[in-house]
């Protein structure tokens, strides 16, 4: 979990270049092309994240390609395999796979065991029946955070002084930001536009100057673009529970992580009254009936 307020830093390479230099507000179609990295090993470790998200036995999918189980697939076959798993990689990021996992053979086909072996150690260790002691470490919320953030680089020296500056303003205006937000959201997807967002807080007399605009835009465009706002994550950090009441998910156990090995642990005291001798049960008993 990363503090409220600040993202956690881009660990996965996603993008060839830094994309600090990016002006997120004006037209997108003024400013330099956004490329990705296309790097082999940030592409497995975004497909992990998906596949720990969605719970995928990956090489099931690879069976139906594979009759005789001789444990390769051509491109093709890789690439429909990728799409109908919902994993939309573009062909760089396909072909440096596909350079990664190529077979020796004169046909160059695709050995699909070794790449689900890569996958799946975010479930299992290969090899684990020959060691039955090793642990297997539990899924955290961490896992699939690439598959879920993909984060613009940016300064974050000033972030949660400017978030407690809006905070402030909608606490005193007594604003609630969520259903304004939805109004724009029809697909429910927890992302608005750009211009959608500063639509909303303009409409709400909410401004801020460009640069604190910029440094807020950053935080919340997690889709690996400049056009798409996480408006769900500003509004649980400007209006969520925690401003409004005071409680919520710190003190609410049904948002707990637990893992399968890890038993549930309550706090509850159990208040055993039994009385110590025979005297103090009539006494008890003289009570209730007068």
């Amino acid at each position: 979990m990363y503090t409220r307020g600040v993202p956690p830093k881009q660990i996965s390479p996603f993008f060839a270049q830094s994309t600090e230099g990016i002006d997120v507000i004006n037209n997108r179609y003024l400013q330099p092309r956004i490329e990705l990295s296309c790097d082999p090993n940030d592409v497995e470790d975004r497909i992990r994240a998906t596949v720990v998200m969605k719970r995928v036995r990956i090489e099931e999918f690879f069976f139906d390609y594979d009759k005789l189980r001789k444990g390769r697939v051509t491109k093709n076959q890789f690439s429909s395999i990728l799409s109908m798993l919902g994993f939309h990689l573009t062909n760089e990021e396909l072909s440096n796979l596909h350079q990664r996992y190529r077979t020796n053979d004169p046909e160059q086909f695709f050995n699909y065991p070794a790449f689900c072996a890569s996958i799946n150690k975010a479930f299992t260790t290969t090899g684990i029946q020959r060691n039955p002691t090793v642990r297997v470490p539990a899924v955290t919320q961490n896992d699939t955070l690439l598959a879920r953030r993909k984060y613009l680089q940016g300064e974050e020296r000033d972030l949660e002084q400017i978030l407690n500056e809006y905070r402030f303003a909608v606490a005193t205006r007594r604003i609630h930001l969520k259903p304004v937000f939805q109004d724009f959201d029809i697909t429910k997807n927890g992302h608005v536009t750009k211009q959608q967002f500063l639509r909303v807080l303009d409409g709400l007399k909410i401004t801020a100057p460009e640069a604190i605009t910029q440094l807020v835009l950053r935080r919340y465009m997690d889709k690996g673009n400049v056009d798409e706002v996480n408006y769900a994550d500003f509004c649980e950090d400007i209006d969520g529970s925690n401003e409004l009441f005071g409680v919520g998910r710190d003190f609410n156990h049904s948002f707990a992580y637990f893992p399968k090995n890890q038993a549930r642990t309550s706090h509850a005291e159990i208040i055993r009254n039994t009385p110590n001798d025979l005297d103090d049960i009539v006494a008890r008993i003289r009570t209730l009936c007068s």
